[in-house]
């Protein structure tokens, strides 16, 4: 297990979404929404408590709401016209991966297993 939430850096979300996150209520809490073909998926991250959220919504209906700490890594992946946020996890009970693609459509594939 690590004691740090690895993320990527300002220039990477930049890159890939022409925004960075932005700072909450304290500055280690940040979040960004991005609009896709099929809605609106909000992110948000704590690096000190290690957790990530997800929000994924169409107007007013929320699709899919996703939280989990103990999380190691966030990055983004770009391939074959697709991007992804991947999320690992990792605890002494659980491990696991979070796939969820932002483009050219919203997609979630979760697995999480015991430790």
């Amino acid at each position: 297990m690590t004691d740090v939430l690895n993320i990527p850096g300002e220039q990477e979300f930049l890159n890939e979404f022409g925004e960075s996150p932005q700072p909450l209520e304290e500055s280690w809490i940040r979040s960004i929404t991005i609009t896709a073909e099929n809605g609106d998926l909000a992110l948000s991250y704590d690096t000190h408590e290690k957790s990530i959220r997800f929000e994924w919504s169409q107007g007013n209906d929320v699709l899919w709401e996703f939280f989990r700490e103990t999380a190691t890594s966030l990055s983004i992946r770009s391939e074959r016209g697709e991007t992804h946020f991947i999320v690992e996890f990792d605890s002494v009970e659980l491990s696991g991966e979070l796939d969820v693609r932002v483009f050219p459509a919203v997609a979630v594939k979760d697995s999480l297993m015991r430790g």
